[in-house]
C-alpha cells in the first residue's frame, strides 16, 4: 500500500552514494524524498519548505546530527526526526532522546524497516517522541500477591504460594506466574519478598554450599523437607532489596540483574506501592527493540 503522494521526506547524510540509493529506493516504494548533504543544507531546506519527516544521519563532518537536529528543534518542536545511528551510541542516543526523536534505526540500514517505519509514523499517525516508561507505569499491584507474615511456619507459607501458583488468571497476572508472596510483621510493615528460590535454599543443608568436597546421595531432599516445616519465615528473608517509583527504570534492571530477582518491590514514602516483574521488563525490551 502506498503512502499519500503529498507526503514528503528530507533524508540528511553526508555520504552521496548511501543518499541516492536511499532515495531512490524509498521513491520506488511511494515516497517524495529531498535529500540534503549536510546539517548546515538541511536547515536551509527547512526553512523554506518543511517536510513531514527528517531522516537524519549522526555521524556527519562538520554540523554533526545533535547539533543539527537541535537547530531544528529551535525552528520546529514536533517535526518528526528519525536518526540514524551505529551500533553501540548510547550517549547520541540520549541526546536524540531528549531531542524528541521518534525512532533510532541502526546503519548498514535495512530499507524495508525504514520504510514501514516511515509508513507507521506517516499513515498511522505514530510519531510522538521516543518516551521511556515509568517504573510506576510497569508494575503491577501487589494485590496481586498472597500476603503472609513472618511468624508464620514454612509449612504455612507453601500451601499460600502453591495456591496463588495454581490459581486462575487474574488481571495483570498470568496463571503460573505468581511465584512470590509479600512477607509482613504484625504492625503490617512490609519486610520483604519470599520468592520460590528462597524456599529451594531452605532444604540445601549449609554444609552443600560450605564444602568442595560434597557428596549427595538419595534421600537427602527428602529428609531435608521433612524437617523445614516449623521454620519461619523470617528466617528466610535476607535484605529487602527495592527500589523507589521514582527511580529510572534502568536503577530497577540493575538491581534485578545484580541480586538475580525475578521481581522487585517498588516503595514510595516507606510504603509497598508496586512489584516490578522481569517479564514485564523484558517485554518492555522487546517494544523498544522491536522492528518493523
Amino acid at each position: 500500500m502506498e503512502i499519500q503522494k503529498d507526503l514528503t521526506l528530507l533524508l540528511v547524510d553526508d555520504e552521496q552514494e548511501f543518499r541516492r540509493a536511499i532515495s531512490t529506493a524509498l521513491g520506488r516504494r511511494g515516497f517524495k524524498v529531498w535529500e540534503a548533504g549536510s546539517g548546515e543544507e538541511a536547515l536551509d531546506i527547512i526553512g523554506q519548505r518543511c517536510p513531514d519527516l527528517v531522516v537524519l544521519d549522526l555521524k556527519m563532518p562538520g554540523m554533526g546530527g545533535i547539533e543539527t537536529l537541535t537547530r531544528v528543534r529551535e525552528r520546529d518542536a514536533s517535526l518528526p526526526v528519525i536518526i540514524l545511528t551505529g551500533h553501540g551510541d548510547v550517549d547520541s542516543a540520549m541526546a536524540g532522546i531528549r531531542l524528541s526523536v521518534v525512532d533510532f534505526l541502526q546503519k548498514p540500514i535495512d530499507i524495508e524497516q525504514l520504510a514501514a517505519r516511515i509508513r507507521a509514523l506517516l499513515e498511522h499517525g505514530e510519531d510522538r517522541p521516543l518516551r521511556e516508561r515509568s517504573i510506576r507505569e510497569l508494575m503491577v499491584s501487589p494485590e496481586h500477591y498472597p500476603k503472609l507474615y513472618d511468624d508464620q511456619p514454612v509449612t504455612e507459607a507453601l500451601a499460600v504460594l502453591r495456591k496463588a501458583f495454581f490459581q486462575p488468571v487474574m488481571e495483570g497476572v498470568s496463571s503460573g506466574q505468581v511465584r512470590s508472596a509479600l512477607v509482613y510483621d504484625r504492625q503490617n510493615n512490609f519486610l520483604g519478598l519470599v520468592r520460590f528460590i528462597d524456599l529451594l535454599k531452605l532444604v540445601l543443608m549449609p554444609f552443600l554450599e560450605d564444602s568442595p568436597y560434597t557428596t549427595y546421595f538419595t534421600g537427602m531432599f527428602l529428609a531435608q523437607c521433612k524437617v523445614v516445616g516449623k521454620r519461619h519465615l523470617r528466617e528466610l528473608l535476607g535484605e529487602n532489596i527495592s527500589v523507589d517509583a521514582d527511580m529510572p527504570l534502568m536503577q530497577a534492571v540493575h538491581l534485578m540483574v545484580n541480586n538475580y530477582l525475578i521481581n522487585l518491590p517498588v516503595m514510595e514514602g516507606g510504603k509497598l506501592v508496586g512489584i516490578l516483574r522481569e517479564r514485564d521488563v523484558v517485554l518492555e525490551i522487546a517494544s523498544n527493540a522491536r522492528s518493523f
